[in-house]
């Protein structure tokens, strides 16, 4: 693995206060002015029962999500369009997701998608409680605007949702080999690109095997077991650039997926301290990068204590045949070089043992003890750069 850097982002307080003034008398012209509402003018108002108020529909889920994941998935906004004729740019329909037999309409910006309740529903948990509520007979609006459907099905507006996330939401839904599009050695900036859409999507309507799909390709690059640590550090010779590995931080913590910090804040590590000084669009916040730091000294620890420490200050075996061994250099000249490198990379597997020149046994049991300390750093590794531990982060990610 190359040492450069591998392994490789208001509340609305909606209440009004009328103060007493000089001018109350003038209540009565006010309420006079309220006898010009008409019926007509009240069609506009919308009346609930006491029935209505546990049971959301369309036009009920009006509010704008939130960056948090539980009020996107709590909020996801589904809300008719009703006067988007004159008010709002002209609509095209997608030229792949506008199928002839489908039941709703999905308008993500300027785009119309139609598509089928009952797809919809069978893999979102979000979709499947909202298609399942009767909707209320909307009646046209009075001032002439175009109703709120297109070819006898109800258009719904995904707000906040870009056009391209739900392109490609919808390949993921509607093309069974979707996933096979992605080559298995695509670099990380690849990846992010087709999987990034998705995942959004997947996380606020609780679509949860794609959710788990791209998380598990997520986990290709930045593994969350050691296992999977070892089997890539074997096998790949992936580089990653630091504004991929700041996007990939950035998603994690946007999409609730913490299981890929720990490794991505590991590689950002070990990036020269350059890096962090410099502010490019798109890089991680200060607080972030502070911790990567922290994190760093942490690792620089770790290796001359937990994982190097055979090299630092050697032991010999209690097996050991040549008392040779207890005067061997090859260990000390070692770790100076190591020392010399420009940033800590405790979970490097060593493999320089021929050059400790000590007996086999002394090399096994220093194998051993290398092998013990880099799984006791990766068990450490989330705690080191303040996310807790590998539980928790679990546990989190799978509420």
């Amino acid at each position: 693995m190359s040492p450069h850097c591998s392994p490789p982002t208001p509340d609305y307080d909606d209440s009004l206060t009328l103060d007493r003034t000089p001018y109350l008398d003038d209540a009565t012209s006010m309420l006079a002015s309220f006898s010009n509402l008409t019926v007509a003018n009240a069609r506009h108002s919308i009346a609930f029962s006491s029935a209505d108020i546990g049971t959301p529909t369309l036009d009920y889920l009006t509010s704008r999500p939130t960056s948090s994941i539980q009020s996107q998935q709590q909020n996801a906004t589904l809300q008719p369009s009703y006067y988007a004729q004159d008010k709002e740019p002209v609509s095209t329909r997608h030229p792949r997701f506008w199928m002839y037999d489908g039941s709703i309409v999905l308008r993500a910006e300027n785009t119309l998608y139609r598509v089928h309740q009952t797809v919809l529903a069978a893999h979102s948990d979000i979709f499947d409680g909202l298609f399942t509520v009767p909707q209320p007979q909307v009646s046209p609006p009075i001032d002439g605007n175009s109703p709120p459907f297109v070819d006898g099905c109800h258009v719904v507006t995904l707000y906040g949702d870009k056009e391209r996330d739900v392109e490609d939401l919808l390949h993921a839904v509607y093309v069974p080999d979707h996933f096979s599009h992605l080559a298995p050695d695509a670099d990380l900036e690849t990846l992010l690109d087709f999987i990034t859409g998705i995942l959004r999507l997947a996380t606020k309507y609780m679509i949860r095997h794609l959710r788990q799909r791209c998380i598990a390709l997520l986990h290709t690059k930045f593994p969350c077991t050691f296992e999977g640590y070892d089997s890539k550090a074997a096998t790949s010779s992936d580089r990653y650039r630091s504004d991929m590995v700041m996007r990939t931080i950035s998603i994690a913590q946007e999409l609730n997926v913490p299981t890929v910090l720990p490794y991505a804040y590991y590689c950002m590590s070990r990036f020269p301290h350059r890096r962090f000084l410099k502010e490019r669009p798109g890089d991680i916040s200060w607080q972030t990068k502070t911790i990567v730091l922290i994190g760093r000294e942490r690792l620089a620890l770790a290796q001359a204590s937990i994982t190097h420490a055979f090299l630092l200050v050697f032991r010999r075996s209690p097996l050991c045949v040549s008392a040779l061994c207890a005067h061997a250099r090859g260990p000390h000249a070692q770790w100076h070089e190591l020392e010399n490198a420009r940033c800590a990379h405790p979970l490097r597997r060593y493999d320089a043992w021929h050059d400790l020149n000590v007996c086999r046994e002394c090399v096994s049991y220093c194998q051993n003890v290398h092998d013990l300390g880099r799984r006791d750093v990766w068990k450490h590794l989330p705690e080191w750069f303040e996310l807790g531990d590998w539980d928790e982060l679990k546990e989190t990610q799978d509420r």
